[in-house]
């Protein structure tokens, strides 16, 4: 019944998935969006992962967080949210993510930072419901709401945080311009995400011009590829494919996924792939 349930959600739309990136914008946005709907849409009994990015390693280990029993095998992915947010103080703030999948990003930031407020977006109808049934902290809110039309009013919130999600949207531009008016005057916007190596020099003008103020930007591969290399988490990324993908796609769920030695991974691994870190500010 297990895998009829994942094979009816995933079939129709994972033989597609490998060549999502090198589809028009629009054609790219559609695939994404069918992708991730069906993949919310497999609850947690089945598929049993509250995070979809690829993690992060810090080199210096005691600016690791310290983590409760049921979030450690979580921590690279928990990591990548932790380092982007290392440097602000958050203290009182409201945080919007957009983009928020499974909810575990989200889960995590109001449980253990100070956040005022944690509201975080989707565009996917299905990853709110199994946002909403699974995480239910008191100053965390999930909403539908798509990344190019934000469903806020201007200058709504402190931090705009966007982790490993913008590679899906047809219109970057469009979107940091949705960033920037919702954000308040002297408010951040926290940006990570994997792009294509030959794409570094239209990304650096598309942030160049998006009229938010550079307070830092560079390559974090590195610390990306360490925690996709983590043993445990390969072991545990595989044996949920192994016991819960269907064998005619678990090649593309692979790959997806970062598991070493796959498509994204070798990317990464040669540098046809860079995942970049940003942290910018509007101007008060």
């Amino acid at each position: 019944m297990r895998d009829y349930f994942i094979k009816k959600k995933l079939f129709p739309f994972g033989m597609a998935l490998g060549s999502i990136f090198f589809q028009t914008k629009k054609i790219k946005y559609f695939l994404w969006k069918i992708f991730y709907e069906r993949l919310a849409n497999v609850p947690y009994d089945i598929f049993d992962w509250a995070f979809m990015n690829y993690g992060y390693d810090y080199e210096n280990k005691d600016k690791e967080p310290v983590l409760e029993a049921r979030d450690e095998k979580y921590r690279y992915c928990i990591q990548l949210y932790q380092h982007s947010l290392d440097r602000l103080d958050v203290k009182g703030k409201t945080l919007l993510e957009i983009g928020c999948g499974r909810g575990g990003g989200a889960s995590y930031m109001a449980r253990y930072m100070p956040f005022k407020k944690v509201t975080a977006i989707d565009y996917s109808s299905n990853a709110i419901a199994l946002c909403r049934k699974t995480h239910s902290e008191r100053n965390l809110e999930f909403l539908e709401g798509d990344a190019l039309n934000i469903p806020f009013n201007d200058n709504s919130y402190d931090i705009v945080l966007n982790v490993e999600s913008s590679h899906c949207y047809p219109d970057i531009p469009k979107f940091l311009l949705e960033v920037k008016r919702v954000l308040k005057p002297g408010g951040f916007f926290v940006w990570t995400d994997l792009y294509p190596e030959t794409m570094t020099q239209k990304y650096e003008n598309v942030f160049n011009e998006a009229g938010l103020r550079k307070v830092k930007a560079y390559d974090i591969t590195e610390n990306v590829l360490r925690a996709l290399d983590n043993k445990a988490i390969n072991d545990a990324k595989k044996e949920i494919i192994r016991n819960q993908i269907p064998f005619i796609i678990r090649n593309i769920i692979r790959s997806f996924s970062g598991i070493k030695d796959t498509d994204i991974y070798n990317s990464l691994k040669d540098g046809r792939t860079k995942y970049y870190y940003r942290l910018l500010k509007k101007e008060a």
